[in-house]
């Protein structure tokens, strides 16, 4: 039934000359953290900021410490002091995969 609509929608699409894409090439993956830099120890907050992405989607993070999650917002991350680099895969719900990263310093106190 859905199948039969869409293919209907789409015929009367192309009749009016109304133009609709299925691609994306504006998709985007970006990582936010908040601080991204400090005095280690320190915690980090990351959540993903996606566009364009067509669901369900599936997150994959690695936190640089050999540490890693696949929730969509990670609980807060500790970092000892150090240098971390930080990446994001995210696999939209046709099984294209776009990934993110950023460095994380936690700079040693003193």
């Amino acid at each position: 039934m859905f199948f039969s609509i869409l293919i209907l929608f789409a015929a009367i699409a192309l009749t009016c000359g109304i133009v609709f894409s299925e691609e994306r090439n504006d998709a985007k993956v970006e990582i936010i953290a908040a601080p991204k830099s400090g005095k280690g120890p320190m915690i980090v907050h990351l959540e993903p900021k996606i566009k364009n992405l067509e669901g369900p989607v599936r997150f994959e993070w690695l936190f640089g410490d050999g540490q890693e999650s696949a929730e969509m917002v990670p609980p807060p991350h500790y970092y000892e002091a150090g240098k971390y680099n930080v990446m994001l895969e995210v696999t939209d719900g046709r099984g294209k995969k776009y990934t993110a990263g950023i460095s994380v310093d936690a700079a040693s106190p003193g």
